[in-house]
């Protein structure tokens, strides 16, 4: 039997690119050797464009991407593969575009009546004053978050005009827009979704529990403490999760595979952002929640890369 061509790509010069390193050498771990020829390509911080030139050369079969944030998540990573021809496994152009973009994400899950945390967006390069009065009526506290960012870098709670002031300041030397949301105090959870060769499958909604304030980046990578366990949720709303997670899936055009995080405030369920190439580490969400379903590391890939040979054909 004659093995897939599978190139890893990592790296990239986003904010993400340790989480990205973490993510392709854990992939390469899991992944069936009697399957798949393995060719890890590491894309450099800098602007050199010669791993391209050796992408070209190799002709994979597929590429797995283990890249996180920028370019590597926006669509332009997979702009630049379907101009070369080559095949990869996840979301496609669109579906990148729009998934990376919380605010236009977020409108449009508004438009299709998914429950969203209230926001005022400013762009990156304008003052905050002219948005003080809009964002004062939300109440604090608020979260303010860069507009593209991942893995929670540049997140902040406030709870004053003072530390609203710093907050946005931090995400504009980020060179990002900045998202302001009312704040929602209340149970964090998420939930992934793969594509299969059958259907779409929702995997096991899971409680995340941290010291920190919120979930933040040092909690996802770094802290032990943290506690990522099967949600003890009510059934009733596990399945409303569930359905949500779905249906944000499919209208934000995802593909491959995905994962929903949202807060649970007493029966409401609001959806607070989708990651479109979210992080495959020892400490990541996605291979937790399929491990919860029975699935381990090894099989969750295979599915992944199966079912893209199969919309190949």
């Amino acid at each position: 039997m004659k093995k897939i061509k599978l190139v890893v790509l990592m790296g990239g010069n986003s904010l993400e690119r340790a989480v990205s390193l973490q993510t392709g050498e854990e992939m390469m771990k899991h992944l069936n050797l009697q399957k798949y020829e393995i060719i890890p390509i590491t894309i450099p911080e800098n602007h050199n464009t010669d791993w391209i030139i050796t992408l070209i050369q190799i002709k994979p079969d597929l590429v797995l991407s283990a890249l996180h944030g920028g370019m590597g998540e926006d669509g332009s990573m997979q702009g630049l593969l379907e101009c070369l021809h080559i095949h990869y496994v996840g979301t496609k152009v669109l579906g990148s575009a729009v998934g990376m973009d919380k605010y236009l994400s977020k409108m449009l899950m508004k438009m299709h009546h998914i429950p969203v945390a209230e926001d005022v967006f400013i762009p990156w390069n304008e003052h905050l004053y002219p948005y003080e009065e809009k964002i004062i009526q939300l109440g604090f506290p608020l979260v303010v978050k860069p507009n593209k960012g991942g893995s929670s870098i540049g997140i902040s709670i406030v709870h004053t005009l003072q530390e609203l002031t710093t907050a946005v300041e931090v995400v504009q030397k980020l060179k990002d827009d900045i998202l302001v949301e009312k704040y929602i105090e209340g149970r964090e959870v998420t939930c992934g979704i793969i594509e299969t060769e059958d259907d779409l499958k929702v995997l096991t909604v899971l409680d995340i529990s941290t010291d920190k304030i919120f979930y933040d980046y040092a909690a996802k990578y770094e802290d032990e403490t943290t506690r990522i366990h099967l949600s003890t949720l009510p059934e009733f709303l596990q399945i409303m999760i569930r359905e949500l997670a779905k249906k944000v899936f499919q209208v934000l055009h995802c593909r491959g595979y995905g994962r929903v995080d949202l807060i649970v405030k007493e029966e409401q369920v609001i959806v607070m952002e989708i990651n479109t190439l979210p992080g495959m580490t020892s400490h990541s969400l996605i291979p937790k929640a399929a491990a919860g379903l029975g699935m381990d590391f090894s099989t969750l890939l295979d599915e992944l890369i199966q079912n893209e040979l199969k919309n190949m054909k």
